[in-house]
């Protein structure tokens, strides 16, 4: 799958939420674009995954000027405001909630084994601010994955938890490698590290997409890739 802002604006001239911005994100590895100031990495998401729409410039997937597919197949992920936990939710809660939206078992016994299948256990009763980068990264978009129809992810921010980028990166590669389409909207000095350690640049010339022998089917329920912690509004106005 294929995200692509084309000249996409928000606001005008020098007060511009974004300023015109062109840039490609592609499945195989993951994709990082950097923003800077403070609700820009957000409104470039929610832009990535067709939660808004801009100004001027169009955002398409797979080459389609379609919000409602973009909607549906893709997943903002820990994103500051529109879906980002409250700080002090226990791990346990969260995955429970989330396996709910997901039309999963959410039982303690559901929690406890996804948990364990991501080396968790010791972490269900600690509070989500508490959480390691790297675990906290890995765990939301496994959580994200588990939504139907879900293609594309779109990470935003995660530097602002500390810890080493190299290690959710590394997370992150490993999602990609499903086929999953995988963003990450940063800084400037972290997307420089990123692309040190094989990332690709949005900015850059994206690589010829893959042929397909058929189209991807999409679900059919617009909220399939919205929840509270995922994606709290399908439509927000910046």
């Amino acid at each position: 799958m294929r995200i692509a802002l084309e000249r996409v604006t928000i606001g005008e001239g020098l007060g511009a939420s974004v300023p015109e911005l062109t840039a490609t994100i592609a499945e195989g590895v993951p994709t990082v674009l950097a923003v800077e100031t403070a609700e820009r990495p957000m409104l470039v998401s929610l832009l990535l995954g067709g939660r808004i729409r801009p100004d001027s410039g169009r955002v398409t997937i797979d080459g389609a000027d379609d919000a409602d597919a973009l909607r549906r197949a893709t997943a903002l992920v820990d994103t500051p405001v529109v879906a980002e936990p409250t700080a002090g939710l226990s791990v346990a809660s969260i995955i429970a909630e989330e396996f709910s939206f997901a039309g999963l078992p959410s039982s303690r016994r559901a929690v406890r084994h996804f948990l364990h299948r991501h080396g968790m256990a010791d972490y269900a009763k600690v509070p989500v601010r508490a959480l390691p980068p790297l675990r906290r990264t890995r765990m939301f978009t496994e959580l994200a994955l588990l939504r139907p129809g879900v293609d594309a992810l779109v990470i935003t921010s995660p530097e602002r938890h500390g810890g080493d980028p190299a290690a959710w990166y590394d997370a992150l590669v490993e999602v990609a490698a499903r086929g999953t389409t995988v963003a990450i909207v940063t800084d400037a000095a972290t997307r420089e590290l990123l692309l040190r350690l094989g990332a690709r640049d949005a900015l850059a010339p994206a690589p010829e997409p893959l042929a397909l022998t058929e189209s991807p089917e999409l679900p059919t329920d617009p909220d399939a890739a919205i929840s509270p912690i995922l994606a709290t509004e399908a439509e927000i106005r910046p």
